[in-house]
């Protein structure tokens, strides 16, 4: 595959691991009898959004480097919900009872 094709595909390929970590951490909070703070979430509704976002974004802004990084840096925001996850998981924040 060329340079360029890795390149465009990459912020779907971020997004996607994002979202399937955070899937997987919130799998585990709800094992342990924690509550999802959004009853409608559901991990192909946050692909179809990111997604659209990141495809919306790699046709209409110009493909020099500071928009590249902007947008690898959205296609990671799933990453967050993760961390704060995984965060709830410890005990470090105490998540809805």
């Amino acid at each position: 595959m060329k340079r360029r094709h890795i390149a465009i595909l990459m912020p779907f390929i971020i997004s996607l691991s994002g979202i399937l970590l955070d899937y997987w951490t919130t799998g585990i909070g709800l094992s342990m009898g924690l509550v999802e703070a959004h009853p409608e979430y559901h991990p192909l509704k946050a692909l179809a959004i990111f997604w659209s976002a990141i495809a919306i974004l790699t046709v209409t802004l110009p493909k020099t480097r500071r928009w590249v990084i902007s947008i690898n840096a959205l296609a990671s925001l799933p990453y967050l919900g993760a961390i704060n996850n995984a965060l709830v998981i410890l005990g470090v924040f105490p998540g809805l009872l």
